[in-house]
C-alpha cells in the first residue's frame, strides 16, 4: 500500500501556495525525502500474453497471509456465488487533473473541447455539457498494472501529453520501465496507434506533433534523458541522448515542411532536426541570462520561444542565437506555461499571472491573474483555458474542473442527496455533486500548524500534520475531519468552512478508519497510535472510552447495527471484537457475534472476504473495502490499481469484475445509498472517478 506507515516529521515548509522548485520532480525536498511515485516496472505489455487470474481455485482452508483473530462463518449469509457479478458499472466522469509535476497539459480539440489527464485515462471535457469521453479504463483482467496489457490503453500514470496542428488526434505518453506512447482520438477517445519505447526509458516527460502531423517527438525519464523520432505510423526514425539534465518539454517548428525541433530543460535548449538525426545543437544565449526552462513553443517563421525559471521568455532565431528577452514575470518566478496561438504569446508562471506577449515586439500587452501557477495555457476563439497548480482547469476565470492537488486522497465520504465528499494531504476537503458532477465546495482542513506527537503519515505533501487528513465521517448536520496530527475535527455539514464544533487531540498518530453509530450517538476513531477511541456524538463528544487491545495500527473498523459491538482491523492482519459502550475487547466476538448484523463491511480481513486476496499478496494488497446497500456486492480498491467488485460473500476462487482508470494503489471505494453510482479515489493519481451502473 501506498503510504501505511508513520514516519518521523520535519518542520515542512507550510506555504500557502505549493513551493515548487523548477525540477520538482527530481529536487523537491519532500519530509519523507521521497520522489513522486511514477515509475513501476511493466514487462512490455506484449499483444498476446496469456496471463492467468490471480484470483484462482484457492483452498478454503488454506491459511492466507498470516491473518490472525478470530473469523467464523455468520449464521446468516447470502448463497456463496464465486462467478464474476451480472451487475457491471461504468466510468461516467472523473474529477481530477494531474498538476502536481505535469505541464503543457491542458488543449481544446477541434470541437472547442477540453482535453488533457488524470491517474492512467485520457479525458476529453465537453464544457457546455459538462460530460467526458476517456481513453483508457473499463473492465480489464485482474492483474497489477506492471503486467497488465498496455496494448490498448495506458496503464500507470499518463505524464505527457500533446495535440495534432488540426486539434483532432492526440498523443500520450506514460510512465514505466517500457513505456507506452498512444495515438488516439482527441474527440472520440477511440485509439489509433500504439508505439512502444525501449526498455529503461522510465517514462515520457513530453510528446510532440510536428506541424504536418507526420512524425512525433518524445522524451523521455532515462538518466540520459533520451530523444525519440517515431514516425505517425509507429517506425523510429531517431534516437539520442538528450541531457543528463531533465528535458521538461519538446515542440516542432510550426514552419510548414519544417524538420525541426527543439527540447527545453534544466540549463539547457537544444535543437533538433528529424531529417538529421546527427544534428544536435545547443540554444546561444548570446550576452543573454542564462538559465533553465520548462515550456517551449515554435512560429511559423522558425522562430523559437521558451519560459525561462528567472520568469523571463526567451526569444530564439533560426541560428539558435537568443534574439531578445522579456522579463514578463516577476525575477525568480519560473515560466512553466507556453503557448502561442493567433500571433499572441501566453506564459504563466509562479505569479499566478498569465501574460499575453507580443512576439514580434517582445513586450508584454496585458496580463490575467489567475487563482494559482499556471501549467498549460491554451486559447480557442475568445476563450482561454488554464491549467493549474491547485489542481483546477478553469476557462476565463471559471472553473470547469478541480481536484486535490498534493500528497495523497485517502478520506471518502457520502452524504445522501449530495453526493461524496473527500480529505486528502494537500489542506482541502471537497464536497461533489454527483448528478451536476461539479466540486460544490472545498474548504480547509485546518489553519493550525501542528505535527504529529509521535511521526506523521509518510507523504509527498510540504504542509503540516495539522493540515493534512485521511478520514472523513458524517452524521446529521455534523461533519467529523480526521488529521494527520492525530487530531478530530466536528464541523457544521451545512456551513464546513465555519469554526470547530469541538477538536478531541487524544490520538497520537495519524487516524485512517472512522465512522458513526448506525444511530448516530457515538464515534469512533481508529488511530495508528493501535488504540479505537469511542466518543460520545450525541452530546458533547467526550470520550466514552478507548479499545486498546491492538498490537498494531488500526486500518479499518465497523459497528454492528445495534452499536454494540465494533469489529476492528489492524495492520498486523488482526480480527478484534469489542463491546461498546464498556470498550473492552470480547475474546469469544467471533461466535459471540455470529448472528450480528454489521451497519457497514469495511474490514478486510473477516470471513465474508477472505477470497479477495491474491495469491502471494500480504495484508496491504487490498486498501480499502465496502458493500453495496442491499449488501448483494463488495467493492475494493487494491495496489494494481484496481477497482473490483464481487459477489457477497467473497469466499476463496470468487471471480472480480475489475475495473482500471486508477493508475497508483485505489484507496477507498464506496456506493451510493441506491447502489447506482461507484466510487473511488486513487492515493497517489489525487483523482475521484464516478462510475454507474449499466
Amino acid at each position: 500500500m501506498g503510504c501505511g506507515s508513520s514516519s518521523e516529521a520535519s518542520n515542512p515548509n507550510a506555504a500557502g501556495d505549493w513551493d515548487d522548485d523548477f525540477d520538482f520532480a527530481e529536487t523537491h525536498n519532500r519530509r519523507d525525502k521521497t520522489t513522486l511515485k511514477v515509475c513501476s516496472t511493466p514487462d512490455g505489455g506484449k499483444d498476446d500474453d496469456e496471463r492467468e487470474d490471480d484470483y484462482l481455485d484457492l483452498d478454503e482452508d488454506e491459511p492466507r497471509h498470516g491473518f490472525s483473530g478470530q473469523i467464523m462463518e455468520p449464521d446468516n449469509h447470502r448463497e456463496i456465488n464465486k462467478d464474476r457479478p451480472d451487475t457491471q458499472y461504468e466510468l461516467e466522469y472523473v474529477y481530477g487533473y494531474r498538476s502536481i509535476d505535469t505541464r503543457q497539459n491542458v488543449y481544446w480539440n477541434s470541437q472547442g473541447q477540453l482535453v488533457y489527464f488524470s491517474a492512467a485515462l485520457g479525458i476529453v471535457l465537453d464544457t457546455a455539457s459538462n460530460t467526458q469521453k476517456f481513453f483508457g479504463g473499463g473492465e480489464v483482467d485482474c492483474t497489477a498494472k506492471n503486467v497488465a496489457r498496455d496494448n490498448a490503453h495506458h496503464t500507470d500514470d499518463v505524464m505527457s501529453i500533446a495535440l495534432c496542428s488540426h486539434k483532432e488526434k492526440a498523443v500520450s505518453g506514460q510512465v514505466g520501465s517500457s513505456p507506452a506512447m498512444f495515438i488516439w482520438d482527441a474527440i472520440t477517445g477511440d485509439k489509433i496507434q500504439r508505439i512502444k519505447i525501449p526498455k529503461g526509458a522510465r517514462g515520457i516527460a513530453a510528446v510532440a506533433f510536428r506541424e504536418d502531423n507526420k512524425e512525433i517527438a518524445c522524451v523521455d525519464l532515462n538518466n540520459e534523458h533520451r530523444v525519440y523520432v517515431f514516425s505517425f505510423g509507429g517506425q523510429s526514425v531517431m534516437k539520442a541522448n538528450g541531457d543528463t539534465n531533465r528535458i521538461k518539454d519538446v515542440c516542432w517548428s510550426k514552419k510548414p515542411g519544417s524538420t525541426r525541433f527543439a527540447t527545453a530543460g534544466t540549463k539547457h535548449i537544444y535543437f533538433w532536426d528529424s531529417s538529421d538525426p546527427s544534428y544536435k545543437k545547443k540554444g546561444i544565449f548570446n550576452g543573454k541570462p542564462m538559465t533553465s526552462f520548462s515550456a517551449v513553443v515554435w512560429d511559423s517563421d522558425e522562430f523559437c520561444y521558451t519560459g525561462g525559471a528567472n520568469g523571463a521568455v526567451y526569444k530564439w532565431g533560426t541560428d539558435r542565437m537568443c534574439d531578445s528577452v522579456v522579463q514578463a514575470h516577476k525575477k525568480g518566478w519560473y515560466v512553466c506555461a507556453l503557448a502561442l496561438v493567433d500571433g499572441k504569446l501566453y506564459s504563466g508562471a509562479k505569479d499566478k499571472k498569465v501574460c499575453i506577449i507580443d512576439p514580434a515586439t517582445m513586450q508584454v500587452t496585458s496580463e490575467v491573474q489567475t487563482e494559482s501557477m499556471p501549467r498549460a495555457i491554451d486559447v480557442c476563439g475568445e476563450k482561454m483555458a488554464v491549467g493549474m497548480r491547485n489542481g483546477t482547469i478553469a476557462v476565463d476565470g471559471s472553473a470547469v474542473m478541480q481536484s486535490h492537488s498534493d500528497g495523497e486522497i485517502w478520506g471518502l465520504a457520502y452524504v445522501d442527496g449530495q453526493g461524496p465528499i473527500t480529505s486528502a494531504d494537500d489542506n482541502k476537503v471537497m464536497f461533489w455533486d454527483e448528478n451536476k458532477r461539479s466540486c460544490t465546495q472545498s474548504v480547509k482542513v485546518s489553519d493550525r500548524r501542528v505535527n504529529a506527537k509521535r511521526g506523521g503519515a509518510s507523504t509527498m505533501a510540504d504542509n503540516y500534520d495539522s493540515q493534512q487528513s485521511r478520514a472523513v465521517a458524517h452524521n446529521g448536520d455534523h461533519l467529523a475531519i480526521a488529521t494527520n496530527d492525530g487530531a478530530v475535527l466536528i464541523r457544521s455539514l451545512a456551513n464546513p468552512s465555519g469554526d470547530d464544533i469541538k477538536m478531541m487531540t487524544d490520538s497520537s498518530e495519524w487516524i485512517e478508519a472512522m465512522a458513526y453509530s448506525p444511530d448516530g450517538t457515538k464515534l469512533a476513531v481508529g488511530s495508528h497510535d493501535n488504540k479505537i477511541y469511542v466518543y460520545d456524538a450525541a452530546a458533547d463528544y467526550s470520550l466514552i472510552g478507548t479499545c486498546d487491545k491492538h498490537t498494531s495500527y488500526v486500518l479499518a473498523l465497523d459497528w454492528s447495527q445495534d452499536g454494540t459491538y465494533i469489529r476492528s482491523n489492524s495492520g498486523d492482519y488482526e480480527l478484534l471484537f469489542y463491546k461498546i459502550p464498556d470498550c473492552e475487547q470480547d475474546t469469544d466476538g467471533a461466535s459471540n457475534t455470529k448472528g450480528t448484523e454489521w451497519a457497514t463491511n469495511t474490514v478486510k480481513i473477516a470471513w465474508h472476504v477472505r477470497g479477495i486476496w491474491p495469491r502471494s499478496a500480504d495484508g496491504t494488497h487490498i486498501n480499502g473495502v465496502n458493500s453495496s446497500p442491499d449488501g448483494e456486492l463488495l467493492v475494493t480498491g487494491d495496489d494494481y490499481g484496481l477497482v473490483s467488485i464481487w459477489n457477497n460473500p467473497c469466499r476463496p476462487g470468487a471471480k472480480p469484475r475489475c475495473y482500471r482508470g486508477h493508475s497508483e494503489h485505489v484507496v477507498r471505494a464506496r456506493f451510493s445509498s441506491d447502489g447506482s453510482k461507484l466510487f473511488s479515489i486513487g492515493g497517489y493519481d489525487q483523482t475521484l472517478m464516478q462510475f454507474r451502473k449499466c
